[in-house]
């Protein structure tokens, strides 16, 4: 019985033992499967923080290059619309000769309307006497210089003109061009000034001017003494008077920006040549023979003016001429009688009756 006992008591120490070292196991794998799936997730864990930056790299550069394509795209924009955004005034001058002045004027005319632009002002006459006007300079905003123009030819005479055309920058190399086909071209020259930042200058200058009478309108709306009205009013005209000519050299600049000044000038003809010295001897009688029948011309003519000159004195000379003539005759008729009296004899008788005798 106590053998039986205890080898009962021995296989419920080792059941025991058994148990307790399949638990232990059992703890054991529980513990390194967490431990290595803690392991796992703090590699992977590091792996993602490692490869986190090369992402946030591979995102960098390629929004890197992102930037750089919508930067290069946007500096050609910002390139385009600043070439768009400057400010360029575009003046020329074209000398055309032509055989019909008032068509080819008729003509550019035409040309200019055509493109949404307006003749400036239009001189017509002949060659010299023509006040010709020159075209205005961009130098200074076109507040009052003018620029050279061309030298009209030498040889040109007849009929000319001069118009001053305004037409859109857009159109102002196409209008220049078909300009040219109106004639033979004498001579041209072409101008382009860059006023962007005269204009810029300006728009401050102009903002300037305005905040500055605003904030002197405020101070005069609220000034309660004669005194600080007086002063404030002397200073706010001044100032708008200065705003008012910086906004006039602004719209002067933005006129000549806008529409574009070409000087077209038109002349009919040239001057004859001069004959050449040689002459033939037919040439030479021909040429005699006009001179002669010209200073036959030239002294009837000097007769005829010296005529009409003295014909006012010839009338009452010839009526005094007349009266002495008349009072003449009468005194002779009276002075006959008495000479036939002082010739007869003293006896009477007779001159025959004497000589009978």
């Amino acid at each position: 019985m106590r053998q039986s006992g205890s080898r009962r008591s021995r296989r419920r120490g080792t059941a025991l033992g058994a148990v307790v070292l399949a638990g232990g196991l059992a703890l054991g794998a529980c513990s390194a499967s967490s431990e290595h799936g803690s392991s796992t997730a703090a590699g992977g864990a590091a792996n993602r923080a490692a490869s986190a930056p090369q992402a946030q790299a591979g995102t960098a550069g390629s929004g890197s290059s992102a930037a750089g394509k919508s930067a290069g795209g946007t500096s050609s924009a910002q390139l385009q619309a600043a070439q768009a955004a400057r400010s360029i005034i575009y003046t020329g001058e074209i000398q055309l000769r032509t055989g019909g002045v008032d068509a080819a004027a008729a003509r550019a005319e035409a040309l200019v309307k055509s493109v949404g632009g307006y003749i400036d002002s239009e001189v017509t006459g002949t060659v010299g006497s023509i006040p010709y006007v020159p075209y205005p300079a961009a130098s200074d905003g076109g507040t009052g210089s003018t620029a050279q123009t061309l030298s009209p030819p030498a040889d040109a005479s007849g009929d000319s003109a001069q118009l001053v055309l305004r037409v859109p920058a857009a159109s102002y190399d196409g209008v220049f061009s078909q300009l040219q086909t109106l004639g033979t071209v004498l001579a041209q020259q072409r101008t382009a000034q860059d006023v962007t930042q005269q204009v810029v200058d300006l728009d401050s200058r102009v903002k300037s001017a305005q905040a500055s009478v605003a904030r002197v309108r405020a101070l005069y709306d609220k000034a309660q003494s004669i005194a600080d009205i007086t002063t404030l009013e002397q200073d706010l005209t001044q100032r708008e008077s200065d705003l008012e000519s910086l906004e006039a050299q602004q719209q002067a600049l933005e006129s000549q920006a806008a529409m574009s000044t070409v000087t077209l000038e038109l002349y009919a003809k040239a001057t004859a040549p001069a004959a050449p010295h040689g002459r033939s001897a037919g040439g030479a009688a021909l040429s005699a023979l006009k001179s002669g029948w010209h200073a036959l011309y030239l002294t009837f003519r000097w007769l005829l003016v010296v005529l009409a000159a003295v014909l006012p004195f010839l009338v009452p000379i010839g009526l005094l001429m007349w009266l002495v003539q008349v009072l003449a005759r009468r005194r002779r008729l009276r002075a006959e009688p008495e000479l036939e009296l002082e010739a007869q004899p003293a006896g009477g008788g007779s001159p025959s009756s004497d000589q009978g005798a």
